[in-house]
């Protein structure tokens, strides 16, 4: 197995480790506690969602760790590891501590961060770039998901 996939492989498993680690144990509960927005796509979509997220992930890492190291690769590739430990973080707010205005502000950073990458990589590696492009997009998505589902449930007892 060459060094990029071993690492890509390897980084984008320890942090699907870490968001099941962070979410716990009660995921189904707690979305069946909340209101949710009629746009939500029910729990297998966020499944799918997830899987395409760690693909798209995979497919930057394992490029970007075939390139030579240089200040754009390595600014690319520390976005994009930052970005990585944020999505697992927001687990954390979401399902463990419950905290659904958190879980929605942490939103705009990562949504600036990805755009950042995005930029980055059109200078670094425009096929990579292209591939991010469509997560880039759902970021509109999930930031309007999240503003919905927070008002949706704000309150002691709903939040």
């Amino acid at each position: 197995m060459d060094q990029a996939l071993a690492y890509s492989l390897g980084i984008c498993a320890l942090s699907l480790a870490l968001e099941g680690i962070f979410a716990g144990s009660d995921i189904k509960q707690r979305m069946a506690q909340l209101r949710v927005p009629p746009y939500s796509p029910p729990l297998w979509g966020w499944v799918v969602i997830a899987a395409f997220y760690y693909i798209i992930c995979f497919i930057l890492l394992y490029r970007l760790f075939g390139l030579s190291s240089a200040p754009a690769r390595d600014g690319a590739l520390s976005l994009l590891l930052a970005m990585m430990l944020a999505n697992a973080l927001w687990n954390y707010f979401f399902f463990r501590k419950r905290d659904l205005f958190v879980s929605y502000v942490m939103g705009y950073p990562y949504g600036l961060a990805a755009l950042a990458l995005f930029i980055v990589l059109l200078r670094v590696d425009r096929i990579a770039a292209w591939w991010l492009l469509p997560y880039v997009l759902y970021l509109a998505y999930a930031g309007t998901w999240g503003y919905g589902l927070w008002k949706l449930n704000r309150g002691p007892q709903r939040n």
